[in-house]
C-alpha cells in the first residue's frame, strides 16, 4: 500500500534525477534480461531524451547483451568482460577497471528500475528496435529449405520461472507429434545449450548455434509462425520495427508481464499475435491442440450446417444502425471510381441502398484510403440523401512481392478491420448515444439487399444472438460462395476455397447439395459484440493479386483480414435462411452470374 501511494504521490526518482543533471552525458548499468531492451530501457531512453534533448547516452553491459542493444537506436555501450547476468555489480568500479574515469559522466544510474520509473508508458509507448537489413541474409548458413514452413519455437525462457514462465516438456512433445500431420511444416529451435532434447524428425535445432542477428534473420525471413514463451526472443520479435509476416502465439501462465503488460501493438503491421494465458498460473493447462489449431486453423474439423431457420417475424424496428461496407473500387467492372459509385439501372449502387434506409436512422459507411475522399464528395455533392451518415475508413498494409518483402505500395486490409476501426472513429459512441444496440451490415456491391428488412432484425432480437448471418441457398454445385458449417457446437463461414472441391460439389440423398448455406455477407450484429470485437487480433489471409507498379503489373501479395473470423469471440450465433430473390444479386464483374446484366435482371 505505501509503495503504490508514494508512485502515486511522490515525483518519479528517475525523472527527478534527470532534472537535476547539469550536463549530458548519461550512463545506465545494466545486467538484467535481453527483454528489457524493449520493455523498459526503451521507454527510459525516450524519457533521457525529452528532459536531457542532446543526451549522449551510454549502457554498461554484459558481453552476450552486445547485439541485443544494437537494435535500440542512438544509444553507446561499453562491454563490461567480467560481468555475469544476475550478479551484482559496481559501475564506478567496473569502469576504473576498463580504465576509464566516471567523472567523463555528468549522470551514472548504478541500477536503472524500468519496472517503477516508467510504469507511465504502459499502454502508450510502442517499443521500435532498429534492424539493420545487412544482416537479413544471415539465415542462410542454415540450410533453410524454401519448400519448408517453418515454426520458431523456444521450448525454455533463459530465466527459470517453473510452470508459470515454461509450457511442460510432455506438451511441447504432444504439440511436435501433432506437426506430424504437416508434411511441410518444420520447427526451428532456439534458445541456449541443448537441453531439454526432443527426438522428432522435422525439428531443426538452432540452441546455441546462432547469434542474436542470425536468429532474428531466420525468423524474418524463414518462420512463418513462432511460439514462444514470454521471454527475449518474444519481445524482441515483437517489437521489431520491420515489415514481414508472422503469426505468433505466445504462452503465459500470468498475463501481468512482458508484452501483455506492455499492452500496445507491434511496430509491425503484417505481425498477428495470438496469446494463450494459463489457468491458475500453470502452463500445463494450456494444451498443444489448441497451439495447433491456431497455427493451422484448417486443421479444426467442421461439418456442412444441417439446417437453417427460414422466414423472419414480425416486430418493431427500433435502436438500429446501418453500416455500409464501401471500401472497394469498380476494377472488376472497367470502372475507375469507388465501387459504391458505379451506376446500375440509373442508380448508384450507394443510392439504392441509402434511400431504402429511413432518415432516423444513423448510417455508418466504411470507405478506404483509396476512395474516401471521393466516397464523402460524392455524398456531400447530393445532399447524403437526407440521411444522417458517418464516414470512416478501413485500416491498410503494406503490399509484398514474391518473396514477401515490402514493395512500397499498401492495399485496403480487408473487411475484418470494421470493428476496430468503426470503434476508434468514435461512431460505435455516436450510435450508443443515439439509442442504437443492433447494426446491420451491408456490402455496398448487393443492391438487392434490405439494409433494414424486419423479418432479420425481428428474427435476430427473438433469438437474442450477438450475430446473425442471413444466408441463402446455393443454386448450383459449381457455385463458389463461402458457406456456413458447424465447429465445435456453433456456425462459422469457411471460404470455398478451403474445402475439397469434390465436397463442394458433393449432393445428399434427395439430390440437396451437401454444402447448401452459402454466406451473403448480410449481417445483424450487437453493437456490445462489434465493441468487444476491436479487441480481438484479427488472422490475415494472405492472396496473390495483380497491382500496378510503376505503370506495370505486378503480382503482389496482399493481406487481409475477413470480418467473419471474429464469429468465433461471439457468445452465440444465428443464421436465417431467405430466398435468394429478395436479398442477393452481387455486382461482382461486367459479365457472367454477377455481372451488370445478371444484377440487372435481378433488379428487374
Amino acid at each position: 500500500m505505501f509503495r503504490r501511494l508514494s508512485r502515486l504521490l511522490l515525483p518519479n526518482p528517475f525523472d527527478r534525477m534527470l532534472k537535476r543533471t547539469k550536463g549530458k552525458r548519461v550512463l545506465l548499468g545494466w545486467n538484467r534480461g535481453l527483454g528489457d531492451i524493449a520493455l523498459g530501457l526503451y521507454a527510459m531512453v525516450q524519457r533521457i531524451r525529452e528532459i536531457i534533448p542532446e543526451a549522449e547516452i551510454t549502457f554498461l553491459i554484459r558481453e552476450n547483451l552486445r547485439d541485443g542493444f544494437t537494435l535500440l537506436e542512438g544509444v553507446k555501450t561499453i562491454v563490461a568482460p567480467e560481468w555475469k547476468r544476475g550478479e551484482p555489480y559496481d559501475v564506478r568500479a567496473t569502469l576504473k577497471q576498463l580504465k576509464l574515469d566516471p567523472e567523463n559522466f555528468d549522470l551514472i544510474v548504478e541500477w536503472p528500475n524500468p519496472t517503477e520509473w516508467v510504469r507511465w508508458q504502459r499502454g502508450r509507448v510502442v517499443p521500435k528496435l532498429k534492424w539493420n537489413q545487412e544482416h537479413d541474409q544471415l539465415w542462410k548458413k542454415f540450410n533453410l529449405s524454401e519448400e519448408f514452413t517453418y515454426i520458431g519455437v523456444q521450448a525454455v525462457a533463459e530465466t527459470q520461472y517453473g510452470l508459470w514462465r515454461n509450457w511442460p516438456l510432455e506438451r511441447w512433445d504432444e504439440f511436435f507429434a501433432l506437426l506430424k500431420n504437416q508434411p511441410k511444416a518444420r520447427v526451428v529451435l532456439f534458445g541456449f545449450g541443448n537441453e531439454p532434447r526432443f527426438d522428432h524428425p522435422m525439428i531443426v535445432d538452432l540452441r546455441g548455434k546462432t547469434t542474436l542477428f542470425e536468429m532474428i534473420s531466420v525468423i524474418k525471413n524463414r518462420c512463418s509462425h513462432l511460439v514462444l514463451p514470454d521471454s527475449g526472443v518474444l519481445s524482441m520479435a515483437y517489437y521489431l520495427d520491420e515489415i514481414f509476416p508472422i503469426q505468433v502465439v505466445s504462452l503465459w501462465g500470468d498475463p501481468n508481464h512482458g508484452i501483455l503488460k506492455q499492452n500496445v501493438r507491434s511496430p509491425n503491421p503484417l505481425l498477428v499475435h495470438r496469446p494463450l494465458v494459463a489457468k491458475e498460473r500453470n502452463l500445463s493447462t494450456v494444451s498443444a491442440k489448441s497451439v495447433y489449431e491456431i497455427l493451422f486453423p484448417e486443421a479444426r474439423p467442421f461439418a456442412p450446417l444441417g439446417k437453417c431457420s427460414k422466414g423472419g417475424t414480425s416486430g418493431p424496428v427500433k435502436r438500429v444502425g446501418c453500416l455500409i461496407l464501401a471500401g472497394g473500387q469498380g476494377t472488376r467492372l472497367g470502372y475507375s471510381a469507388p465501387k459504391g459509385m458505379f451506376v446500375i439501372k440509373g442508380e448508384t449502387l450507394f443510392e439504392r441502398i441509402v434511400k431504402k434506409i429511413p432518415k432516423e436512422v444513423p448510417i455508418a459507411i466504411m470507405t478506404s484510403p483509396l476512395n474516401h475522399e471521393e466516397t464523402v464528395g460524392y455524398f456531400e455533392k447530393n445532399g447524403n440523401f437526407g440521411r444522417k451518415i458517418s464516414f470512416f475508413q478501413q485500416s491498410m498494409l503494406p503490399l509484398l512481392d514474391e518473396w514477401k518483402r515490402p514493395l512500397g505500395l499498401e492495399g485496403p486490409d480487408g473487411n475484418g478491420s470494421v470493428y476496430r476501426r468503426f470503434v476508434e472513429s468514435g461512431i460505435a459512441d455516436q450510435f450508443a448515444k443515439a439509442g442504437v444496440d443492433l447494426v446491420t451490415v451491408t456490402p455496398v456491391d448487393n443492391p438487392l439487399a434490405q439494409p433494414l428488412d424486419v423479418g432479420f432484425i425481428s428474427f435476430h432480437r427473438q433469438s437474442k444472438c450477438e450475430v446473425t448471418i442471413r444466408c441463402i441457398e446455393r443454386n448450383s454445385p459449381e457455385e463458389s460462395m463461402g458457406v456456413l458449417v458447424e465447429r465445435e457446437g456453433k456456425i462459422a463461414i469457411v471460404e470455398y476455397c478451403e474445402i475439397d472441391p469434390k465436397e463442394m460439389r458433393a449432393v445428399c440423398e434427395g439430390g440437396r447439395l451437401k454444402y447448401l448455406y452459402a454466406y451473403t455477407g448480410l449481417l445483424a450484429l450487437d453493437l456490445a459484440f462489434i465493441r468487444r470485437a476491436a479487441g480481438f487480433e484479427m488472422p490475415l489471409h494472405w492472396v496473390r493479386k495483380e497491382i500496378l507498379k510503376e505503370g506495370r503489373k505486378v503480382l503482389a501479395w496482399k493481406g487481409e483480414r475477413f470480418l467473419f473470423d471474429a464469429f468465433e469471440g461471439a457468445s452465440s450465433i444465428g443464421a436465417l435462411c431467405s430466398p435468394r430473390e429478395e436479398c442477393y444479386a452481387p455486382l461482382k464483374n461486367r459479365e457472367g452470374p454477377n455481372g451488370i446484366e445478371a444484377v440487372e435482371r435481378a433488379l428487374s
